[in-house]
């Protein structure tokens, strides 16, 4: 156990998991890591759904308390841990913190869904013989998610599907650029967890169609990324091309 009890279970690539790395370490706090193969379908073990019964990632686990869904914890951190300060103090600046927060994940997490899928859990289910797919679909907790998991691991998203997502990457990319046009953060001034809760999905948009940002359309949103790319967080967080546990496809 570490010194402010701290646990995550988390993935690397998973865009969830980022948003609460992000708060951990820009707060520098330490943490347990217990770093689940989501490619090895390690969240529906029977072990993780008792701590977490939907079979996603992050869980948090502090002093033996469990808190899930990303947003959830990032505001939990917050208020367990509030220096550094990610919060506004004004009551209209932390409303809009919020709605950036239920951004990304009503938002900013679907419209990279599709794509992430296809590249790194596809593969994973293609490569599984029939019984061991049936294992697999069988632990997902979810009715409607183990009939999509069914649906996708043999046909894959439709061409509708993944048309629709690159619509749905450039709103969110035109979204936060209009914002930024006024304001140097998401929600005003300064720093918040409404920027770290975007990132993780403005960084995956940028590693799967890169060719949006090659034009000045989304040049306040490019900026961004840049303030966001140089803090400590980031590549502590984010960023692990040089981690030999990580495949190269984990990178996008």
């Amino acid at each position: 156990m570490t010194a402010t009890g701290l646990e995550l279970y988390h993935g690397l690539p998973s865009t969830c998991s980022k948003k609460v790395r992000l708060v951990l370490y820009e707060k520098q706090l330490p943490f347990k890591s217990h770093l689940m193969d989501l490619r090895k379908f390690e969240q529906h073990a029977p072990n993780y759904l008792k701590l977490n019964p939907n079979g996603v990632v992050p869980t948090l686990v502090h002093d033996g308390r469990v808190v899930t869904e990303s947003s959830v914890i990032m505001e939990y951190l917050e208020d367990a841990f509030p220096q550094p300060q990610l919060r506004p103090r004004d009551a209209y600046a932390i409303a809009r913190m919020r709605l950036w927060l239920k951004f990304s994940d009503d938002v900013a997490y679907p419209a990279v869904y599709a794509p992430t899928w296809m590249i790194l859990n596809r593969d994973a289910m293609k490569n599984l013989s029939a019984k061991e797919r049936e294992q697999v679909l069988s632990r997902i907790p979810q009715e409607d998610r183990r009939k999509r998991w069914a649906d996708v691991s043999t046909r894959g998203f439709s061409e509708e599907v993944l048309t629709g997502a690159v619509e749905k990457m450039r709103g969110c990319l035109a979204r936060c650029n209009d914002t930024l046009a006024a304001s140097l953060w998401l929600a005003g001034d300064s720093l918040t967890l409404a920027d770290y809760a975007v990132l993780p999905f403005i960084d995956r948009i940028h590693n799967l169609r890169p060719e949006f940002f090659s034009a000045a359309a989304y040049r306040h949103v490019e900026d961004w990324y840049a303030r966001l790319k140089n803090r400590p967080a980031f590549s502590k967080a984010l960023d692990f091309k040089d981690d030999p546990r990580v495949p190269e496809m984990i990178n996008i």
